[in-house]
């Protein structure tokens, strides 16, 4: 039994860290991109994107309700 709950927690870890590393450089990706496009666009360039981006997503927000996709 505790190889078992060894095993599940091995993988719940590793599962988390690969999480955790993709949601770090989204983060990072998506600060560069903002950063580029802020200093190679006008500033009423950089406002309608950050609207659209705003509109978008509040729109997924609303279209999925808060639920995820899930494999049962």
């Amino acid at each position: 039994m505790s190889d078992e709950v060894s095993q599940a927690l091995q993988k719940i870890a590793r599962g988390t860290g690969i999480v955790f590393a993709g949601t770090v450089i989204s983060m990072l990706l998506g600060f560069f991109s903002r950063a580029v496009i802020a200093r190679y666009f006008k500033t009423s360039q950089y406002g309608v994107y950050s609207l659209a981006l705003t509109i978008i997503s509040i729109d997924i927000t609303l279209a999925t309700l808060g639920f995820q996709i899930s494999d049962f």
